[in-house]
């Protein structure tokens, strides 16, 4: 296991994650400083919510492979791995 995986990240507090639960259920993500809000896909917002249960970058990558385990193990860590970078870029998520 890589040195990163062991580390705990979790959404920012100027961010709020929102689900609401209609027929196709509709996901947000808002932004409380700026006023802003993104509009989620299924797919993102459970992964996001994963990073609000204080686990470690490796249990999260876990926890998303036995919800798709009928998808390849590379392709879900390549696909983490790039929406991971993506939301500590972008500030969304922060470590603790």
């Amino acid at each position: 296991m890589e040195n990163w995986e062991s580390e705990i990240w979790r959404i920012a507090e100027r961010y709020v994650l929102y689900k609401l639960d209609v027929d196709d259920g509709m996901f947000w993500l808002f932004d409380v400083e700026e006023g802003t809000c993104f509009n989620l896909n299924e797919t993102s917002y459970f992964m996001l919510s994963c990073f609000e249960e204080d686990k470690s970058i490796s249990e999260v990558l876990n926890k998303i492979a036995c919800v798709y385990e009928n998808e390849d193990a590379e392709v879900i860590r390549k696909d983490f791995n790039e929406f991971f970078e993506d939301l500590k870029d972008r500030k969304i998520l922060e470590l603790c």
